[in-house]
């Protein structure tokens, strides 16, 4: 049956008595109206009416709820207990909670009727099948917010965003507006005042005169357009800096440049990734975050672009500082999108395209270097040639960006007024901890992996063929590290292994470089690849919702990625200090326990991100 709007009270009352007499009872002999929608829609007032015209029961999912996280485990628990027990005759019972306490409360034992009205949140994916009637209630996000704010004070203020957040979540994955049969809307004029939705204000529903005309649902673009276009951003993340080490010895020659200043081209990119990450996080909010990866788009296309200007210092250093700047507002806001936009407990497989992306383009750009430098001419052409699939991806990412605007930006979430960065929270200085030290390895890794073996005598082509082998494993193991956080309770397991491999590859480069070299960048890539991918998965789990998830990354990359942009210039004066590559890596295997130790702190457990 196709959604139908009411008008007002009385027809919502006719229309539910219509489904009733024609649908009958479904739960055995219990006939069920669910009425669900939106925390501050309305919907207790709603049932409440509905409850005294129809002579109903009416139950509240609220009574129900297992804490503020809890949103999925109500609906399991209350369909076992509620619906199944009606279904097979059995007395009913509804969980409940202990706020105090913060725990599972007894489960209180549900009268007998034969018309029962179940309305909160959740309500239709209890109810399921059984439901005789389906009411969706809904209004305007700044009104909700406002009533569920008077209605509850403060204690809602604080977990709107959480709780916004488990109703996303829950409503990708179970029955919403679309399988209801009647929807009511109970936005009005701000000029009549908010309506607390508690049956108190007499402008609600028992005056018949709220205004339940619908408004044109908008939806957001396609998933597929939204992993297209993730994927086709996540491909010019990284060939900035893994097009470059296969040329250095080439840049050294023609540029005159030092270990140091060579290592600043890696550096400033990583710099402006970690000092630009807050910048980014606001502007996203104020732009909004599709617009903002667009823009990012454009940077990285121009920076690119420019370091094809012949062999000039100034061009190289100011289009990687450009570029750099692009990274970083691309870089930072993704995960905070990934949350918004991909159904819960698939985060992982999410963050696991955006890697197997950026680390394939990281790969090609690290082997084919070189052949481009051979093929167009010198080597500021081949780093130039980035820029052009930048702007491919532009083109690609320009039809999510049309279709999240097409009418205004729509976003489930109240606007996020909060600037202020998660400073306090544990969980986030142990994962910006985490992943400074996993960034640090991973740039310097970048940079000197390549012109250590060349060093060695190899060639450049091979050394760069090297780096790819380093930057294609981290393309199969950024894919599945992530992928395997969505099927195992702990992801300590892939973390603890990937630095365990980590380990043995950095230590394999120090005391026996051509004993395996092929081996050794397979174990360095499969580490830094697993790490860094699950590392923003964290940023996802961690984090109550998608702008919580964008402070997190914020603070994280600003800490992570400042300490890990002085690694490479660091490990370039340990270079030239030593007169030789071997302490870079007796330098970084040590980092690697360090990273070790973190990775096995990482519980699932541990406090949210707020």
């Amino acid at each position: 049956m196709a959604v139908e709007a009411v008008t007002d009270v009385g027809d919502l009352t006719s229309g539910v008595r219509g489904l009733l007499d024609e649908r009958g009872a479904r739960a055995g002999s219990v006939a069920v109206v669910a009425v669900d929608g939106p925390s501050g829609s309305g919907k207790t007032t709603l049932a409440r009416h509905l409850g005294g015209e129809l002579d109903a029961l009416v139950l509240h999912v609220d009574d129900m709820h297992q804490g503020w996280t809890g949103v999925l485990a109500t609906v399991e628990l209350a369909r076992a207990s509620l619906v199944d027990a009606w279904v097979i005759g059995s007395p009913a019972s509804h969980p409940t909670w202990d706020w105090d306490e913060d725990v599972p409360g007894p489960s209180e034992a549900v009268p007998r009727a034969d018309l029962v009205v179940l309305e909160g949140v959740g309500a239709f994916a209890i109810a399921g099948a059984e439901a005789s009637v389906k009411v969706w209630v809904e209004a305007p996000t700044d009104q909700r917010h406002v009533r569920a704010v008077a209605r509850d004070g403060e204690v809602f203020e604080a977990h709107w965003d959480e709780w916004a957040d488990q109703e996303r979540q829950l409503y990708a994955v179970s029955p919403g507006r679309a399988d209801a049969d009647l929807v009511v809307d109970t936005g009005r004029p701000e000029s009549a005042g908010p309506w607390s939705g508690d049956g108190s204000d007499p402008g609600g529903p028992d005056a018949d005169t709220i205004d339940t005309a619908p408004r044109p649902e908008v939806e957001g673009p396609p998933l597929w357009l939204v992993i297209l276009g993730v994927v086709a951003v996540s491909l010019s993340l990284r060939t900035l800096m893994t097009s470059l080490p296969p040329l250095l010895p080439r840049l050294r020659e023609d540029l005159g440049l030092s270990s140091v200043w060579l290592g600043v081209l890696t550096t400033l990119p990583v710099l402006c990734m970690g000092l630009l990450a807050p910048p980014a996080a606001r502007l996203g909010l104020r732009l909004g975050v599709v617009r903002c990866i667009s823009l990012a788009m454009v940077a990285i296309a121009v920076g690119n672009l420019v370091r094809a200007f012949g062999h000039e210092v100034l061009a190289l250093y100011a289009g990687t500082l450009c570029a750099g700047a692009g990274i970083a507002l691309a870089g930072t806001l993704l995960p905070g999108m990934v949350k918004g936009s991909f159904p819960a407990g698939r985060a992982g497989l999410a963050t696991g395209l955006q890697m197997f992306a950026m680390m394939g383009g990281a790969a090609v750009a690290a082997a084919v270097s070189v052949p481009l430098a051979v093929a167009l001419g010198d080597w500021d052409s081949s780093l130039g040639f980035w820029g052009l699939v930048a702007v491919v991806g532009v083109v690609l990412w320009l039809p999510v960006d049309r279709a999240v605007h097409r009418g205004g930006d729509h976003d489930q979430h109240p606007p996020d007024t909060s600037h202020r960065l998660p400073w306090r929270s544990a969980t986030a200085w142990l994962v910006a901890g985490f992943m400074a030290v996993q960034s640090w390895q991973f740039y310097s890794t970048l940079a000197w992996l390549s012109p250590t073996y060349v060093d060695h005598g190899w060639e450049a082509l091979d050394a760069g063929l090297l780096l790819s082998v380093f930057t294609g494993a981290q393309f199969v193991s950024g894919l599945v590290g992530p992928a395997i956080t969505d099927r195992v309770g702990d992801w300590r397991v892939p973390l603890v292994g990937a630095a365990l491999c980590g380990l043995a590859g950095q230590t394999g480069v120090w005391a026996a470089p051509d004993a395996a070299p092929w081996v050794w960048a397979v174990l360095l890539g499969v580490a830094q690849g697993a790490s860094f991918a699950i590392g923003l998965v964290l940023l996802v789990r961690y984090a109550v919702s998608p702008a919580a998830a964008a402070r997190f990354t914020a603070m994280t990359f600003l800490v992570s990625y400042t300490v890990a942009s002085m690694g490479p210039t660091t490990m370039g004066a340990v270079r030239d200090l030593t007169g030789g590559f071997s302490t870079i890596w007796l330098v970084l295997a040590c980092l690697m326990l360090v990273q070790l130790v973190a990775a096995m702190s990482l519980r699932p457990g541990r406090a949210p991100v707020r």
